[in-house]
């Protein structure tokens, strides 16, 4: 059995990621839902997941209707594959599996207020490149495919808060939102890594910041995920034997976080890491499969460069530290958020 995931850290849920600037206004208004066009966290879940595109200032954003883009390239290289104990897979030789991903994401941030804070609406489309390949070795094995494409759509409403204020300067931000993510992008039953993952996705998350001091900043970001079910898994099944019908990835939670330093007035450098944790069994014709949960932990740099009161540039890298029924390698996201 070949536990691949059929998308990546196409990652769905980026929160904006821009500062205060003069202690009331965000200079960038924007809910990233960030995708990474992997594979997926988990083995199985959904092409579309927020793991590390989103770190610094994760949760402001602006209270002031308009627009905003949001444009993410991300590369990743992956070289190791993970079962359930940590070891590495049997189930292919010479296996390699590259992703270069460009996500773009609009987001609108409305004149309505509700509970004190600011409602908008976001919406991403990724588009993935896919390359894999590995040695044919066992004939129960497939070889590594996948194959590339325009990814699924995530769309969402969002419910930005006003900044904490103390001493002349924000302390404390959160925003909250509610993401769906479509299996409207490319699929193929017959390949083991997809843009789409073939299933629709539900993504409540929360994010929040705080600013010990001037200089410094901590973000974390907190998911929870729902997966609905794959009614064409084709060789993406767990057992690849006739008579699968339906597929269902277990629900997850999984956390961004990050923290910073101001080194210079428009510079912050930092670390970055994400965890993810799926919660409940994969399901195969309603019945729960054991022994198959993943874990995924990463960290490494990252800085955030303001370029001016409209637009900030976002370079994270990331280096696996615990994976367990995944794929698994180094990571580069680049993010650019401009303000209208």
């Amino acid at each position: 059995m070949v536990k691949l995931y059929t998308g990546d850290e196409m990652t769905k849920g980026m929160g904006y990621q821009s500062r205060f600037a003069r202690y009331g206004r965000a200079v960038a208004g924007a809910t990233l839902v960030a995708m990474s066009c992997v594979g997926q966290a988990s083995t199985y879940q959904p092409a579309g997941i927020d793991l590390g595109a989103t770190t610094f200032n994760d949760a402001f954003g602006s209270m002031e209707p308009g627009w905003t883009s949001i444009q993410l390239l991300q590369y990743e290289h992956n070289t190791n594959f993970y079962t359930n104990t940590g070891a590495k897979s049997p189930a292919f030789k010479d296996a390699q599996l590259n992703a270069f991903v460009w996500l773009p994401q609009i987001v609108y941030t409305s004149p309505i207020h509700v509970l004190g804070g600011a409602l908008g609406f976001t919406a991403m489309l990724p588009v993935a490149s896919l390359n894999a390949h590995s040695t044919e070795f066992n004939p129960y094995a497939p070889t590594l495919t996948a194959r590339s494409g325009v990814g699924d759509i995530t769309f969402g409403p969002f419910l930005q808060m006003a900044p904490v204020i103390s001493n002349g300067r924000p302390v404390f931000v959160q925003r909250f939102e509610f993401d769906v993510t479509a299996p409207t992008g490319a699929y193929d039953p017959n390949k083991l890594v997809n843009p789409s993952s073939g299933f629709w996705s539900l993504d409540p998350h929360w994010s929040v910041t705080v600013l010990p001091t001037p200089q410094t900043e901590v973000s974390v970001r907190m998911h929870y995920l729902y997966n609905l079910k794959n009614t064409n898994p084709g060789i993406n099944n767990p057992f690849e034997v006739p008579g699968i019908v339906n597929f269902q990835a277990g629900q997850a939670v999984w956390a961004n976080f990050a923290a910073s330093y101001k080194i210079l007035p428009n510079l912050d450098v930092g670390l970055n890491g994400f965890w993810f944790r799926q919660i409940t069994d994969d399901r195969v014709n309603g019945a729960s499969q054991p022994a198959a949960r993943t874990t995924n932990l990463s960290l490494g740099p990252g800085v955030e460069w303001t370029i001016d009161r409209k637009n900030f540039v976002f370079a994270n890298l990331y280096f696996p530290v615990v994976e367990r029924n995944t794929y698994s390698g180094t990571h580069v996201n680049l993010r650019w958020i401009h303000a209208f």
